[in-house]
């Protein structure tokens, strides 16, 4: 299904910008009519949302998320969460209607521990990295846990840090401020909601419900950029991967009680959900070969 063949973007004013290893252009997607659509970290801050483990016996890749406010709430695709009994990310984008409770697919991201270290789940400052969330895409469902534990080990293999509990969030990022004050400046204002970004490894494009929730969320991924060191810079051509997008064929993905959900998984590998027929987040990945 081509969901986005009448998708209209104004070309003439791309920005591209050129940083180090990656290349960023920042997108503008109007929306149609105002959604009352707030995320984890907009709403922990006032007890408005709740993540607990499951009762009973836990289980590493669900929780329980309760959320309390009269607006939705999104959980974005490699949100981290930490607390209870493990830290753990946000598996695939999901929204929550208002004061509706959910079981919620997580992975976790802190496999040496298996003790609670509070009651509830705490938002984090940083997302887990394209290259870990492009390989959940690029497996099954069943092979997911296991692909993102052993990426987590590999970054840790190839630094000089050590983890007791293996846990991605306590990796120290190279400190770059000004790389990540640089990239902010020139990516965020209130018009952006949609960013492209290929770096050494990975290449993709997110786009978000509006400009708040896209500055939010691009903050914490930004953190987990200088994580890989390995080069391969290469120029692009952003009209061919639009095109791209434009052309994807969807299936359509679970339908929960709110949103409408469709996936992706060929040459491009990516999720998006809708509320009541406006975008509310799309991640899309493609190959670095892709030009």
């Amino acid at each position: 299904m081509k969901i986005f063949e009448k998708l209209r973007i104004d070309k003439r004013n791309l920005k591209i910008i050129e940083q180090g290893d990656w290349i960023f252009v920042p997108l503008e997607f109007r929306n149609k009519y105002d959604l009352n659509i707030q995320t984890f970290s907009s709403l922990v801050s006032g007890g408005l949302v709740e993540a607990t483990e499951l009762e009973g016996n836990a289980e590493v890749n669900k929780i329980i998320v309760n959320n309390k406010s009269d607006d939705y709430l999104v959980l974005h695709d490699g949100e981290i969460i930490v607390g209870a009994k493990q830290n753990r990310t946000i598996d695939k984008s999901i929204i929550l209607n208002s004061n509706e409770i959910q079981n919620v697919d997580v992975l976790c991201v802190e496999k040496g521990r298996w003790n609670y270290n509070s009651s509830e789940f705490s938002q984090h400052n940083t997302k887990l990295s394209p290259e870990i969330r492009y390989s959940k895409e690029s497996t099954n469902q069943q092979n997911k846990q296991d692909v993102v534990w052993n990426e987590i080990d590999d970054i840790y293999l190839n630094s000089d840090q050590y983890s007791q509990s293996s846990d991605f969030c306590e990796f120290k990022e190279e400190n770059n401020e000004v790389f990540l004050n640089t990239i902010k400046s020139k990516i965020f204002n209130n018009q952006y909601n949609g960013l492209f970004v290929k770096g050494p490894q990975v290449c993709f494009l997110e786009i978000f419900y509006d400009a708040k929730i896209y500055e939010d969320q691009i903050s914490k991924s930004i953190k987990s950029f200088l994580i890989n060191k390995k080069k391969d810079y290469k120029k692009i051509n952003i009209q061919n991967y639009l095109k791209i997008l434009k052309n994807s064929d969807w299936n359509k993905d679970f339908i929960n009680s709110v949103d409408q959900s469709f996936v992706i998984n060929d040459k491009i590998k990516g999720r998006v959900i809708f509320l009541k027929g406006q975008l509310v987040h799309l991640i899309l990945y493609f190959h670095n070969k892709l030009h």
